[in-house]
């Protein structure tokens, strides 16, 4: 297992929420597993999250998350960073995947709120305290997000704990974002996700970012990251153009809070020829003009060739 000052060094980049593969009967397909942790290496990707949203966390068993986190952990050989999620609304299920995720040698874990609601914060301190405590020798790693925005209190305080290493952030609040980054980037490894966060905190000197794309445009989304941190405005600004025209497909579910980023990206996976399978339910697979204008966008936006 990695340190805190390790995995410091390690987390940066491209960190992926990787999507679940399944087979045709819906089943975990750990085979594909396997390919796609290759197809990611091959595209340098530094670190992935296995079974996080876009990998449909919500439609996996306790079993299934135990079973993908492992397998990953086996695919990846230390040659990328696997951080294991243990966001559950059950306290007693997030203690056990943590204790899970160091048990099979995952390098961090990942803390995250899945409620419907947004708690107090002494409420989340008590949630993470109880997982952190735990497993008071693994790295983590804490998300905030428009729904569970973390108050900049409560992060000074989780930096009580010497193991709290990074931050994801997906807030669209310019200002909390330029505190946050002024205030911790020093302590904490900040990565930006969502699309604010991600072009704001990339530009302002985030050493990596968590992404959907780069399960497939794993290229597109190093040159985006590179262009922030050499401070090229114009490359910058038009890749982000061109994920912002992607991400117009589903935007208007996203709008509506639901994540149809989690069969795009299968759907883009499937269009490269990696066998990820449909998502399960209550996600459906996506329209033959759906279809049609993924292809479009990634072969115009992303230059990828695709089937």
């Amino acid at each position: 297992m990695l340190t805190a000052d390790q995995l410091r060094e390690r987390l940066k980049g491209l960190i992926v929420p990787m999507v679940t593969p399944f087979d045709p009967e819906g089943r975990l397909a750990l085979s594909a597993v396997h390919r796609v942790i290759h197809f990611l290496l091959d595209g340098e990707v530094d670190g992935i999250i296995p079974g996080d949203l876009v990998g449909e966390f919500h439609a996996l068993t306790l079993e299934e998350r135990r079973i993908l986190l492992r397998e990953s952990v086996q695919a990846a050989k230390g040659r990328m960073l696997v951080i294991g999620l243990t966001a559950d609304p059950s306290l007693g299920n997030a203690i056990e995947l943590a204790r899970f995720a160091r048990e099979v040698g995952a390098d961090a874990i990942k803390l995250a709120l899945p409620y419907p609601y947004v708690p107090p914060p002494s409420a989340i301190f008590e949630y993470f305290r109880k997982i952190i405590e735990e497993v008071a020798d693994m790295p983590f790693l804490v998300e905030s997000s428009e729904q569970v925005t973390l108050p900049l209190s409560l992060i000074a305080e989780l930096c009580r704990w010497p193991n709290f290493v990074g931050l994801e952030e997906l807030g669209t609040d310019l200002g909390r974002l330029d505190r946050l980054f002024h205030e911790f980037s020093s302590r904490l490894i900040i990565l930006p996700s969502g699309e604010a966060a991600l072009l704001f905190l990339s530009l302002m000197g985030a050493p990596g970012l968590i992404a959907a794309e780069p399960n497939f445009a794993p290229a597109f989304m190093r040159a985006f990251l590179s262009a922030c941190q050499t401070r090229d405005l114009d490359r910058a600004l038009d890749l982000f153009g061109k994920r912002r025209r992607y991400r117009d497909l589903f935007r208007a579910s996203l709008a509506q809070n639901i994540p149809m980023f989690t069969p795009y990206a299968k759907a883009a996976m499937e269009l490269l020829g990696l066998p990820v399978g449909k998502p399960r339910p209550p996600f459906e697979i996506l329209s033959a003009e759906e279809r049609g204008r993924l292809r479009e966008v990634l072969r115009k936006e992303f230059g990828l060739s695709v089937e």
